[in-house]
């Protein structure tokens, strides 16, 4: 799997860590010739410190396959199912209870995110997902950003009767996500669509550049990139003869509702802007503030979580200096060898390293929201969850709140219950998004709904 939400950050807690385990059933779901399949790991350490384990595709068979050979070091796995070829690398995040890595079976390959779940039927119910047959028109469409030189693939859906129609565009979070932006099976993106439509809204949602149809360059990105794609979106649907001058907007998700702001800052038609768990923090201190929620819901000390956040932030004000890359890496692999309690990095180490010097890390390490939230004139609907621990809900209502703004229509809301991905949650921890069979809160969706109409009038 591509993301997680959202932000999966590279921090890294080498001078407070402790012991880790890979107990547990996990869960985690690839996609194969179109189709997700959820793949389930079982895992036991026994007495004499081996592993054994199980696989599953339940998808595909009921059979259990046990895994053939399990090594373990430290943070990281390796598991060979020889019966059916299938390889899986990975390690833990900061989270326990999250492990990164890839799959192999044959000539195929796919990085897949696996959660701990001791939910038997996590996974398989998805009790908002859409399907056809449709009450609106679904168009498949296309349109150029020749400032980023990129071509972006989406479906527009619109009413079938009436219009012209008031319209918005769906900006998805950090990572390459697609046009429904699905994560573990969720489509949160087509629900919101599908709702909207059946509303009398016009919806354009589409593919980042470099996944499904869209192309364009990835590597070297960064949110402005991804901000211009959104500026063309936004462009291409005022030249749609179904859409209604004056009442184009956008709905963003995380780094999406960044990607909002930066959009409406600057383009005269955006007419309003919706922010789903938008930052409003400078990067950096996002980023500080979210480990320290992360590491606080899964269960680490208030010693190890002060540790972490001044290990943390020392890692970004290197990164945050002005010196070329080669410098900034050895100021970085320095830093780290120190927290490591002076002992060498292994090359596991480099590796989990190597994303905090690209473009997109840098970056956003530096982008101050404030900046852009201050020169929008257009009206601002922002929500924020309660469960939520990678825009943390207080800190950021608080900041916007206290922000002098260009524009008197804004409204804020704060769901208690919900986590990042707006579903309700008791802890808010990543293995919850794969749990819930909820995609997209219902309070949510109709508050906005209606909030929509009221701005299209």
């Amino acid at each position: 799997m591509k993301k997680i939400l959202y932000f999966l950050l590279f921090c890294f807690h080498l001078s407070c860590s402790r012991a880790q385990t890979f107990d547990g059933s996990w869960k985690g779901e690839v996609e194969v010739s179109g189709q997700k399949l959820l793949l389930i790991f079982n895992l036991e350490k026994a007495n004499n410190d081996t592993w054994t384990g199980t696989f599953e595709s339940p998808m595909q068979t009921s059979q259990r396959f046990p895994i053939s050979a399990i090594r373990t070091k430290n943070d990281s796995i390796w598991m060979d199912i020889k019966n059916i070829g299938l390889v899986y690398a990975g390690f833990l995040d900061r989270d326990k209870d999250v492990m990164k890595g890839v799959m192999k079976q044959a000539g195929f390959r796919s990085a897949m995110i696996l959660v701990r779940s001791e939910n038997e039927q996590s996974g398989l119910s998805r009790k908002q997902d859409v399907f056809p047959p449709y009450d609106y028109i679904e168009e498949e469409v296309s349109f150029q950003n020749p400032k980023g030189n990129a071509v972006l693939a989406g479906t527009l859906t619109y009413p079938k009767t009436g219009g012209p129609f008031p319209a918005v565009v769906l900006v998805n979070g950090s990572g390459q996500q697609n046009r429904d932006s699905e994560v573990f099976g969720h489509r949160p993106f087509k629900v919101l669509a599908d709702h909207l439509s059946k509303n009398g809204f016009a919806v354009l949602r589409y593919d980042d550049r470099g996944i499904g149809e869209s192309k364009g360059e990835v590597n070297l990105a960064t949110t402005i990139d991804f901000a211009s794609d959104a500026n063309a979106a936004v462009d291409f649907l005022n030249k749609k003869d179904m859409v209604k001058a004056g009442k184009v907007g956008i709905i963003g998700h995380s780094e999406g509702a960044l990607i909002a702001e930066i959009v409406a800052a600057e383009n005269p038609k955006v007419d309003y802007i919706a922010l789903l768990s938008g930052p409003v923090l400078k990067g950096d201190s996002l980023l500080i503030l979210q480990s320290y929620a992360l590491g606080k819901a899964a269960g680490l000390s208030a010693s190890a979580l002060e540790i972490n956040k001044a290990n943390n932030r020392k890692l970004y004000n290197i990164l945050l200096q002005d010196e070329p890359p080669k410098v900034l890496s050895e100021s970085l692999q320095q830093e780290l060898i120190r927290q490591n309690d002076g002992n060498p990095l292994t090359p596991e180490m480099k590796i989990k390293l190597s994303p905090m010097m690209s473009p997109w890390f840098r970056t956003f390490l530096r982008i101050d929201p404030e900046y852009y939230l201050k020169q929008v004139k257009v009206p601002i609907f922002a929500s924020f969850g309660g469960k939520d621990v990678q825009v943390p809900a207080n800190e950021n209502i608080y900041a916007l709140q206290r922000l002098r703004l260009n524009t008197t229509d804004v409204t804020i809301k704060d769901y208690s219950n919900l986590n990042h991905l707006f579903q309700q949650a008791q802890t808010g921890k990543i293995e919850e998004y794969f749990e819930n069979s909820e995609s997209f809160n219902l309070q949510l969706l109709h508050e906005l709904t209606k909030w929509l109409k009221l701005k299209v009038k």
